[in-house]
């Protein structure tokens, strides 16, 4: 099994200097950045909207239950957005994902499989998720190459309000699971497949679950797998 040196993390915006650059891609720094974002540019309007609405949920509380009676108001509501920030970068978010840029990280391969083959079993019995793969280095090669690899997980929302709940507290409760058992899980729902359109050319894929067969019919080329 390889085990390769750490990528250079890239950002959207890359300064000229050379000096931010390296600031920009230190263990620091990347943790910071993905604290402020937490992936959000990634991600869609069914997701994006219910991690917003579960973060203001959460600042609300902790304004009312937890600092009320320790700050006043301008702190309290500094460290109930803080509280809620954190809490939301911890268990809904891709932290080890991150770590994989360290020069310390290392993760079995195994465990990986494992996680994958777990999660798509899982996924085949969901009635309300029609549509899942896995991309990026795995779903492109068909396995775990490297103990610096992650899995890049894409689930896709069938319509309705339930649906649209479901599948987000689903996102939660895996990428919590991830991060107790040390998994860089890559994870995001998106509203439609035709999200698979944005993929590089040439990329491919394993498929997941395909209930309707549609990614079969629109990117039989893409598919490396079938799980």
């Amino acid at each position: 099994m390889i085990i390769k040196q750490p990528k250079k993390k890239k950002f959207g915006w890359m300064p000229n200097s050379t000096f931010l650059l390296k600031i920009m891609q230190s263990n620091l720094a990347i943790l910071a950045i993905n604290w402020i974002f937490q992936g959000m540019r990634g991600m869609q309007s069914k997701e994006l909207s219910f991690r917003i609405l579960f973060e203001i949920i959460m600042i609300i509380f902790f304004y009312h239950f937890i600092f009320i009676n320790i700050f006043d108001l301008w702190e309290n509501l500094l460290f109930s957005l803080i509280s809620a920030h954190s809490i939301n970068w911890l268990f809904n978010t891709h932290l080890w994902v991150c770590v994989r840029y360290f020069e310390i990280y290392r993760r079995n391969p195994d465990s990986l499989r494992v996680f994958l083959s777990n999660v798509s079993k899982q996924i085949e019995g969901i009635s309300w998720i029609d549509s899942a793969v896995c991309i990026g280095s795995i779903g492109d090669k068909g396995d775990v190459n490297t103990w610096r690899s992650d899995i890049d997980l894409r689930l896709f929302f069938k319509p309705g309000v339930f649906n649209y709940l479901k599948m987000n507290f689903y996102l939660l409760y895996l990428r919590t699971q991830a991060l107790f058992t040390i998994i860089p899980l890559d994870l995001y729902a998106y509203n439609h497949i035709s999200f698979l359109d944005n993929f590089k050319k040439g990329e491919g894929m394993i498929l997941i679950k395909d209930a309707d067969g549609q990614i079969k019919i629109n990117y039989p080329d893409k598919i490396k797998q079938i799980l």
